[in-house]
């Protein structure tokens, strides 16, 4: 079934009460003062229940002292009924509630003409122009205007019809695949526990899932719609929610009870500011103001981002809050001046996790005009602009409203999702592939003989791509075989240390491979250098490549050794006829059989225990089968 929620406001004593009691047989007047002074002070609320669905009213108070509360009243709904009385006409109120339900984004406004009997036809008409006048002041060319009288009952038919038209059309608000519910009342009900009220936005409620309020979680343990329990409710509904796992006394109203893990509560906001009827926002930076959003209202500061010079300019900011609070992507708040109590200003969440406003302000805007259009793909390549081609999914999702998966459908064909939480620009990534490559092949041309390079010296010479960009890099061109990974380093597959060497080179590889043979199991250094020059390093690291030398560390010395691959094979040979197999031996009879000294057998035994030529238990060893 469906449920909808909609807005009664308007100027004091216009009527909405008395025309909510007429539609649904409901005085939303609970309050003993309110009933005493005829005046509205809180949200009072109604359900109609029509073959169509349900409609829930929410009677927001007229009087200009309670504008915080109207604007609670106004959160989650997606029409209002704007209500103006006949003999009165429009008066401060109901401009100012009209300006606030379309700073609020709010569509969809339907006017209710009451008190009808007490007025002359001639009345009437003019009504309904200054009615259209005023529709026209805010954009619209004109607005559904019904008659009605709620003493009388003249005119509530065609209102019931026109109601009965609002359950079939779709939402227009931002859509939330979670459940978000901002808390517009908390009470303890005896033996029940802790009760919050509020109008569902997003995603349906199931009883007995859990729920976060802040970073708080809780269960929901039962669900009322119109007064009536029930297993779940849907979006739009008026519903109100026993919590276990949280006291009356740690919820308040402005609080969010929501989906767990969808939300988070963060001190600032990324926004788009804008006036009614196109005016250019009046707010500057460092302006100290109140924001109110969903049923929160809140100290901030404005940091402006951009400054619209023209009249329907977009304005970008960023809201300080002085407390976290929970929020999403397209939702509406509007801005109020605390000295002067007025309506500065309307204006939609972009990213409510928003970073401090980096250094870089142009990219940063960027990346906030393209949230402004929930489009993932465009605002992916606003990110991407931003941070070299890299793109953190979930940040894309947040500030598209989008879910992950959405998310990652849209980008597949321009971004590359090189993991569940990356996608990498194909531009970006195309480049640095290209990049990647010269520098290998610099690398090889500048040192021909030496068989690998570090992946750190490959990439330091590509400073512009980031690190996720290059690591997905290399890792592509290892497994299309392009390039070859060892425990060394990389090098092009068609690169051959061997047939680059030259004559003089070649000489020299001979003679250092003659010189580790006679070295055997006492090695000293292998050239005569006090440092090695990199030629020199390059001509080790080919004689490793090409097995002709094994290198081994020396952890408590801290230094490498460097036999040859005939020397070591001959020490195990040695090993294997003075200690057979089962035979157990020490360091020292090992160094004692070899003929060495304890700088090379250390390392040499560590190397067998790793190859698995011998195993060892505590100080000895044995000679694997």
């Amino acid at each position: 079934m469906t449920h909808k929620s909609i807005a009664v406001i308007g100027h004091v004593d216009h009527g909405k009460t008395a025309l909510v009691e007429a539609l649904t047989g409901t005085n939303t007047d609970t309050l003993a003062e309110e009933r005493a002074r005829g005046l509205t002070i809180t949200l009072g609320f109604a359900h109609l229940q029509m073959s169509a669905g349900t409609l829930h009213f929410i009677d927001a108070p007229g009087h200009a002292d309670f504008i915080r509360t109207t604007v609670s009243g106004l959160s989650g709904v997606d029409s209002v009924l704007l209500v103006v009385s006949a003999s009165e006409g429009i008066e401060a109120q109901t401009r100012e509630h009209f300006r606030l339900a379309r700073l609020l984004g709010i569509e969809r406004v339907m006017v209710t003409l009451t008190k009808c009997d007490l007025a002359s036809e001639a009345i009437i008409e003019t009504r309904r122009a200054e009615i259209n006048a005023l529709a026209v002041e805010a954009g619209d060319s004109s607005l559904p205007i019904i008659s009605c009288s709620a003493r009388a009952s003249d005119g509530l038919r065609d209102l019931i019809h026109e109601l009965v038209s609002f359950l079939s059309v779709p939402a227009s608000r931002a859509k939330l695949t979670d459940f978000f519910l901002p808390i517009d009342r908390v009470f303890n009900a005896p033996g029940v526990g802790t009760i919050v009220t509020g109008t569902l936005i997003g995603g349906g409620v199931e009883r007995g899932t859990g729920a976060s309020i802040g970073t708080e979680l809780v269960t929901i343990r039962g669900i009322q719609v119109a007064g009536v329990p029930v297993g779940s409710a849907s979006a739009g509904s008026r519903v109100a929610l026993n919590l276990r796992g949280i006291n009356q006394s740690e919820v308040r109203k402005g609080d969010v009870v929501c989906a767990p893990n969808a939300f988070e509560p963060s001190s600032r906001f990324d926004v788009v500011l804008r006036g009614a009827s196109g005016e250019r926002p009046k707010l500057k930076h460092t302006d100290q103001v109140m924001i109110m959003a969903g049923t929160a209202y809140l100290p901030a500061r404005v940091r402006m981002i951009s400054s619209g010079t023209e009249p329907g300019e977009p304005v970008f900011a960023q809201l300080e809050l002085r407390q976290p609070l929970v929020g999403y992507h397209g939702q509406h708040f509007v801005l109020r001046n605390p000295a002067a109590s007025e309506t500065v200003v309307g204006g939609t969440i972009l990213d409510p996790i928003a970073p401090t406003v980096p250094r870089r302000k142009p990219l940063h805007l960027a990346v906030l005009r393209a949230a402004e259009t929930s489009n993932p793909v465009a605002i992916s390549h606003a990110l991407a602009d931003r941070d070299r081609g890299e793109v953190r999914v979930k940040d894309a999702a947040r500030l598209s409203g989008k879910t992950v998966s959405e998310v990652e459908d849209a980008l597949r064909r321009e971004f590359l999702l090189a993991s569940p939480k990356l996608a990498l620009r194909h531009s970006e990534v195309r480049s640095a592939t290209g990049e990647f490559r010269e520098a290998l092949t610099s690398l090889h041309r500048a040192r021909p003989i030496r068989p690998f390079h570090a992946s750190a010296t490959v990439t330091s010479k590509l400073r512009q791509a980031p690190a996720s960009i290059l690591d997905w890099v290399e890792r592509d061109l290892v497994r299309s075989g392009e390039v070859l990974e060892t425990a060394s380093g990389l090098a092009l597959a068609s690169h051959d240390p061997h047939t680059s060497m030259t004559p003089q080179q070649l000489l020299d590889y001979e003679q250092a491979a003659a010189r580790l043979a006679e070295m055997g199991l006492r090695p000293t250094p292998l050239f005569a250098d006090q440092t090695t020059s990199a030629e020199q390093e390059d001509l080790i690291e080919l004689l490793i490549h090409l097995g002709v030398a094994v290198r081994l560390y020396n952890h408590g010395l801290r230094q490498h050794i460097l036999l040859h691959a005939d020397v070591v094979a001959a020490a195990q040979d040695t090993l294997r006829k003075q200690f057979p197999h089962g035979t157990p031996f020490t360091t020292g009879e090992a160094r004692a059989a070899l003929a060495t000294n304890r700088k090379t057998v250390v390392p040499l035994l560590e190397l067998f225990d790793r190859k698995g030529v011998t195993s060892r238990e505590e100080d000895v060893r044995i000679l694997a089968a």
